[in-house]
């Protein structure tokens, strides 16, 4: 039985999804059908020398619409990054946006899009609940296959004179559209496709452990699980369209059900691993997550046994655990944290964090007490 379970259960998708090869060429005709004159695009340096951002402008020219892009968004992007983008977006007199990358430039156009309609800082939305206005008309179209952001009412920004992830939920931060387009992912080095298909299976199984889930929830998840598990060990192999096109299905599902379910321990202990250590998200979350689901499997066995059941193996909770671990192995995710560079050295600033993040006190099954965060980690080295 679930330690805790939610008295009612609350589903909403936020977001319009166009999904299919070739996709992005609708990003300027989206934009321009929702008043959008002028945009702000959203990406990183790595995207424009890809080529990939030409296919947003293209799109965008071709419908009449103009541009103008920031492409200065480092991975765990900072406060500074975003005020620098907000400064971009209302100096042009830009109308809307579109994000183009993974979670790192959506989550900066999510916040661009706070800015740019509610008053203060960013820092006055940090937590759940506090954006009042509606952003712009922001389009997502992710090149990763992990975050989910693209469908999500989360953004992410890293306090660097804190050394922590700063959280802003908030209805009003799902972007209106999102343009899921399979040939934005085939460039994607197969270390980032493992790590980032990880990090959409670790949102999908803790979509499922929740104590906020619900059936809706589930449907999503679960269907999340049984297409990352049938399909990352290909799409690391090889950039074939398929495999990878399931995955980036697999991600929006994942971010749908977590939208609505919220993460747990596992994302507020890889949070503070960016944070303090510069491990990248979904890999933090890979190497976390065998170990934490060991640990909240007495509180939510029967939901990982259906974790389990969608994962292809029969319906028990250490079968899931397994699973976990062998299709992270097989698409070359590290064992150990000691692997990327973590140390102990920060486990006691990590460990107070985690413990303290509604992650682990508010919808992880199992509430954990700071001495078993503090372990976790250890376990993890």
């Amino acid at each position: 039985m679930r330690a805790e379970v939610a008295e009612f259960a609350r589903f909403r998708a936020y977001t319009q999804v166009v999904f299919g090869p070739g996709a992005i060429r609708t990003a300027g005709d989206l934009l321009r059908s929702h008043g959008v004159a002028k945009a702000l695009i959203v990406t990183d340096h790595g995207l424009v020398q890809a080529g990939l951002l030409d296919r947003a402008t293209s799109a965008l020219a071709a419908a009449g619409v103009e541009y103008v892009v920031f492409d200065g968004v480092e991975p765990n992007p900072c406060f500074e990054t975003v005020e620098r983008a907000a400064d971009h977006y209302k100096s042009y007199l830009c109308q809307g946006i579109l994000a183009l990358g993974g979670g790192s430039p959506i989550d900066v156009a999510k916040s661009v899009g706070v800015l740019a309609t509610n008053h203060g800082g960013l820092a006055d939305y940090i937590g759940i609940g506090k954006v009042v206005n509606p952003m712009p008309p922001l389009l997502a179209a992710p090149t990763t296959v992990g975050t989910g952001s693209e469908v999500t009412i989360f953004a992410v920004i890293t306090d660097k004179e804190q050394r922590k992830k700063a959280v802003i939920g908030s209805p009003q931060l799902a972007p209106l559209l999102a343009v899921l387009d399979p040939e934005l992912v085939l460039s994607l080095p197969a270390e980032l496709v493992a790590s980032t298909g990880m990090d959409a299976l670790t949102h999908a199984i803790e979509s499922v452990i929740s104590v906020f889930a619900s059936p809706f929830t589930d449907g999503v998840a679960l269907e999340a699980i049984r297409l990352i598990t049938g399909h990352l060990p290909a799409a690391v192999a090889s950039s074939a369209v398929e495999p990878r096109a399931n995955l980036l299905y697999a991600s929006s599902m994942a971010g749908i059900a977590f939208s609505c379910a919220r993460t747990g321990l596992v994302h507020g202990m890889a949070h503070p691993l960016s944070s303090y250590c510069g491990v990248q998200h979904g890999l933090a979350n890979a190497i976390l997550l065998p170990k934490v689901l060991a640990f909240n499997a007495p509180c939510c066995e029967s939901q990982l046994g259906r974790v389990a059941e969608a994962m292809g193996v029969m319906p028990d909770a250490g079968n899931a655990i397994q699973a976990v671990a062998a299709l992270s192995a097989e698409v070359g995710i590290p064992a150990r944290l000691s692997e990327v560079g973590v140390t102990e050295q920060f486990i006691p600033q990590m460990a107070q964090d985690a413990y303290s993040s509604g992650n682990a006190q508010v919808v992880n099954p199992r509430k954990p007490s700071l001495a078993e965060v503090t372990a976790l980690y250890q376990q993890s080295l």
